[in-house]
């Protein structure tokens, strides 16, 4: 009889049974179980190149340096350096998601440095916390309950994946003040707390330990008033029925805490918290998400119908580090609960194109922020300041690669992610190995191994990707062999295996166009697989006549695979976006309005002028900004400020106006157009003046781009 393998997800079953109390039995069922890291291990290629980055940037950070908040606020010896940024202001801070991060490292990767880390910094922190249980870094922390959740989780990782029992005692203690001294008022959508996250882990925790006040407290945070409009499948930006409405939600933070309904479904069973998952998961990817999987411009969560304005407003189009965990997390308990291999395609795309296509970290903790999708060009960048929350969810998401590959029941194991990796399965009569080796996705070929001590008979079932353009085909030693295809999205080969059998995939890809809505073929990405393609063009104006309903003949190869040119210009190259370098300019998204506008990036500037990301400012006198346009008219597209100043305005040399960017505020609304030119190209100046209105605290001016009119 195969035991119940449910809770071996928590890491239980690494544990002597005396290293916990009682456990409770799950009322919710896992349908098929991912690995909890272990057994499973990656071998050469982007997934684990990218794992050794990460592994190697937190290992290296000093133990110190990590501590010292925590040792000054306690009157202790505090050796080290600040950290700076958010670390060192006690923001959002990030010490617990990084024992978790290395915690999960440690369990995947098998590396002792890890454990020995985390072990380390869970024991001197401890020593830090007060009598009454106060563990944050300064007197003052930002976000007290994301601080407690993300050290909670910390702690119970380093337990689960470290085996270190000493992190229960402080992980109690901790806990019993937040019981006494969180502020409860879970007011919604509120991300100054972001309390609706905390269930998740007081669930695991709960489950973990046996110990009900974990359970106790994480029903106080669960969040039913927004749970349960998925629940009923309702409308988020609807009345509610307390009468209050959102017309925006914090997108990571609100797909995050789907978590914790999907540990309340694990701990009480009750279909409810089931059906709040699957039907925002539904929700998300057809109305939230873009082509390569994330979500959340402008970090919200957005009616379906503003998603267009955004691309073309924002270039802070997802929140990647953060926004893929919510949904690595999310997809990994769909999975297990339904068994439905669906979910698999939203991950992958993450794999690919979001966490995955992200930079690394620098050493002074900047890391890759957002991703760009701006209609009218974006590039990639770290942040600009260190130790975001984004620099804490990093290495856990980057960890969560080992699990998120397999998964196995007790007749079957599972192939959700293609990629060079090896698994080790335990089941009834041995152990079975199965290795895969593939260049996936530069190409569809899947070769794997199967080593099995005897010959056995079981299932393997490798999931069949919504991006197919064509049935996937097998062969087994050899030999053509039909794969059995269920309503699960897995294609499964049944069969008695033994040592050295060999089985090859070939999974048909194609170019295809992505567009935002389906409606509508634009705008639209282009896609091979998985992967989305970035262009590299001079300007959005030579991408906005491509026709992407017909990419497969307007893009041809070009060096290696996933690499192309644009056949009616020859200046155009697409790549995939995760080969995008930092700096680089590119275009993700392709419609027929892109050359409308002229961002920052195409316009000549001479004279000293700042570059803020979003905008160019300068406040010395004479500086210039100059660009060509093809209407009738142009907008100046920038904002107002307290301390804006004057420009003259010449069109094809002739002045058109004096214009003034001062406003009593910052960040103001700012319009200035001018129409009524003939048809045909035109060139644009601004040249700033040294007047300026008296109130105004200096004279600077600032550009976005330009909007090119055309007018019948």
């Amino acid at each position: 009889m195969i035991m119940n393998r449910t809770w071996l997800w928590f890491g239980l079953a690494f544990l002597s049974a005396a290293s916990a109390a009682n456990p409770p039995e799950p009322g919710g069922k896992r349908v098929v179980e991912p690995f909890d890291y272990r057994g499973v291990t990656l071998d050469p290629g982007p997934l684990k190149a990218q794992v050794d980055e990460v592994r190697q940037f937190y290992l290296a950070i000093p133990d110190d340096d990590l501590l010292k908040g925590f040792r000054t606020r306690a009157g202790r010896l505090a050796p080290g350096n600040d950290l700076g940024g958010w670390y060192s202001s006690d923001t959002f801070l990030v010490f617990g998601q990084i024992v978790s991060g290395l915690a999960r490292l440690h369990a995947g990767t098998g590396d002792p440095a890890c454990r020995d880390k985390a072990n380390r910094l869970i024991a001197e922190w401890a020593k830090c916390i007060e009598p009454d249980g106060y563990f944050y870094a300064s007197r003052k922390p930002n976000a007290p309950h994301y601080i407690y959740d993300k050290m909670l989780w910390g702690l119970l990782d380093d337990y689960l994946y470290c085996g270190n029992k000493d992190a229960l005692d402080p992980m109690s203690r901790i806990t019993d003040w937040a019981v006494k001294n969180l502020e409860r008022s879970r007011r919604v959508n509120d991300t100054s707390t972001e309390w609706y996250t905390l269930s998740e882990n007081l669930y695991r925790a709960y489950l973990a330990t046996g110990d009900r006040k974990y359970r106790e407290f994480a029903e106080v945070w669960e969040y039913l008033d927004y749970w349960d409009i998925y629940a009923r499948s309702g409308d988020i930006f609807a009345l509610r029925p307390d009468g209050g409405r959102n017309d925006a939600y914090h997108a990571y933070s609100h797909v995050n805490t789907l978590g914790g309904a999907a540990c309340a479904f694990l701990v009480k069973g009750e279909p409810r918290y089931l059906s709040t998952i699957v039907n925002a998961a539904d929700y998300l990817q057809h109305q939230q998400c873009f082509a390569t999987g994330g979500y959340g411009p402008d970090e919200q969560l957005l009616p379906h119908n503003k998603l267009l304005g955004r691309l073309k407003d924002t270039h802070i189009t997802f929140e990647t580090q953060c926004g893929t965990w919510a949904v690595f997390k999310l997809a990994k308990y769909l999975t297990s609960f339904t068994g439905d291999a669906e979910y698999g395609d939203w991950i992958e795309k993450l794999v690919f194109n979001g966490i995955g296509a992200s930079l690394p970290m620098t050493a002074d903790g900047h890391v890759f922020y957002y991703s760009d999708y701006n209609l009218y060009g974006g590039t990639k960048r770290n942040t600009d300041f260190g130790w975001s929350c984004c620099a804490g969810t990093r290495p856990q998401a980057i960890a969560d690669f080992h699990d998120l590959i397999y998964f196995h029941d007790a007749q079957s194991l599972y192939v959700n992610l293609f990629t060079p990796s090896t698994v080790k399965w335990s089941r009834v009569g041995g152990t079975v190995t199965l290795t895969q080796k593939t260049c996936f996705p530069q190409s569809g070929e899947v070769d794997l191994l199967v080593e099995s001590p005897q010959p056995a008979r079981f299932g393997i079932k490798f999931r069949v990707p919504g991006w197919l353009t064509g049935p996937i085909q097998a062969t087994v030693n050899g030999r053509e062999t039909k794969l059995a295809l269920d309503h699960k999205h897995w294609a499964t080969l049944s069969r008695r295996w033994k040592s050295g059998d060999q089985i090859t995939l070939r999974l048909p890809m194609s170019l295809r166009a992505s567009p935002l809505d389906p409606e509508h073929p634009t705008p639209a990405t282009a896609a091979f697989g998985p992967v989305v393609l970035a262009f590299e063009a001079p300007n959005a104006q030579a991408l906005q006549r491509v026709d992407v309903a017909a990419l497969d003949r307007l893009l041809v190869p070009e060096g290696q695979p996933l690499y192309y040119r644009l056949v009616t210009e020859p200046a155009v190259h697409a790549r995939p976006f995760y080969a995008i370098h930092g700096g680089e300019r590119y275009f993700v998204y392709l419609d027929p309005t892109m050359g409308e506008r002229i961002p920052h990036q195409d316009v000549r500037f001479t004279g000293q002028w700042g570059d803020a990301g979003v905008l160019r400012f300068s406040n010395e006198v004479g500086a210039t900004a100059e660009c060509e346009f093809l209407g009738t008219g142009v907008r100046w597209l920038g904002r107002r400020f307290d301390d804006g100043g004057q420009a003259e305005i010449t069109i094809d040399g002739k002045t058109v106006g004096i214009v003034d960017q001062f406003g009593p505020g910052r960040d103001l609304a700012f319009d200035w157009s001018h129409r009524g030119l003939s048809a045909g190209q035109h060139t644009i100046r601004l040249r700033l003046l040294p007047d300026r209105l008296e109130k105004s605290k200096d004279r600077y001016l600032n550009v976005i781009g330009f909007e090119v009119l055309n007018e019948k």
